[in-house]
């Protein structure tokens, strides 16, 4: 019975091990300081999740793991409920990049991915709303897709626009050059 519970607890730490193994030291050394701050103000998180954000950037394709455990730390902190949704669909009007393909959002409720015509034919485009913290899109396709359900918004900022996808948060940049390294 001893020897079980001690192989349980030896399982137990190589697990936690494993899965702190593909976390970067710099990742843990960023939630330390987060956590540590008795009552964090929404500036604090915004600090906190932009030093996520950058240090993703960081990491090549080879070191996807060591995004994924930032990713899993990013979704942790979504944006508040009670923000100012007026506020947030201006400042999502404009040219956005992902590490696939731009995008120009644009006042009127409408995106579109660039370039907007490409040998006569129009890029995929779509709608958009903002609602609290929770970011609505569609693409006009035929068959129409079915309502867009939201996803949570995690940080929208004049440079950087990041929102949870339900499976992995989405990360762009203001303007027309994302930083990936291969």
């Amino acid at each position: 019975m001893l020897l079980r519970g001690i192989a349980t607890l030896v399982f137990a730490a190589a697990c936690a091990s494993a899965a702190s193994a593909d976390e970067p030291k710099q990742l843990v050394e960023l939630r330390s300081r987060f956590e540590a701050i008795a009552h964090p103000t929404e500036a604090d998180r915004v600090r906190y999740i932009m030093s996520l954000v950058r240090l993703r950037e960081s990491f090549t394709r080879a070191d996807y793991k060591k995004m994924e455990a930032i990713d899993t730390e990013v979704v942790k902190h979504p944006m508040p409920s009670e923000v100012d949704s007026a506020d947030l669909r201006k400042r999502i009007v404009g040219q956005w990049t992902s590490p696939r393909h731009s995008y120009l959002y644009r006042a009127n409720g409408t995106w579109t991915m660039l370039p907007e015509f490409e040998d006569g034919m129009q890029a995929t485009h779509g709608v958009w709303h903002i609602e609290r913290n929770t970011f609505f899109q569609n693409a006009l396709v035929k068959p129409p897709e079915p309502p867009d359900r939201g996803e949570t918004m995690i940080i929208l900022t004049d440079t950087d626009f990041v929102w949870s996808t339900h499976i992995a948060p989405y990360y762009m940049r203001r303007g027309d050059v994302y930083p990936w390294r291969d």
